[in-house]
């Protein structure tokens, strides 16, 4: 069984963090894969940001690759770093 892990950090055009997209990749059946995408925003002071760009959404696919390119064109908030996927029963990280 596949289980793979992303992670990216999303600002706003200001620079400012607003929150952490991630997604889950794993098998479904003998030839698909699932990927479930969410975003978890940040609360700043007084003014509550709540960011709901991606709601516990699936994606299904026969590649790996395509459920990887899916979820890098879902990011709407800038990001400054690479995505990094974890395979979870391997523990190694690929930057993407």
């Amino acid at each position: 069984m596949e289980l793979w892990k992303g992670t990216v950090k999303g600002y706003n055009k200001y620079g400012e963090y607003k929150g952490t997209y991630n997604a889950t990749i794993m098998k479904y059946g003998s030839l698909l894969y699932i990927m479930k995408l969410s975003f978890f925003s940040i609360s700043k002071g007084e003014k509550r940001e709540e960011n709901n760009y991606l709601k516990e959404k699936l994606l299904y696919s026969s590649s790996i690759i395509v459920l990887k390119r899916k979820f890098k064109k879902a990011i709407i908030l800038n990001t400054k770093t690479k995505i990094v996927w974890v395979d979870i029963y391997k523990k190694e990280e690929i930057k993407v």
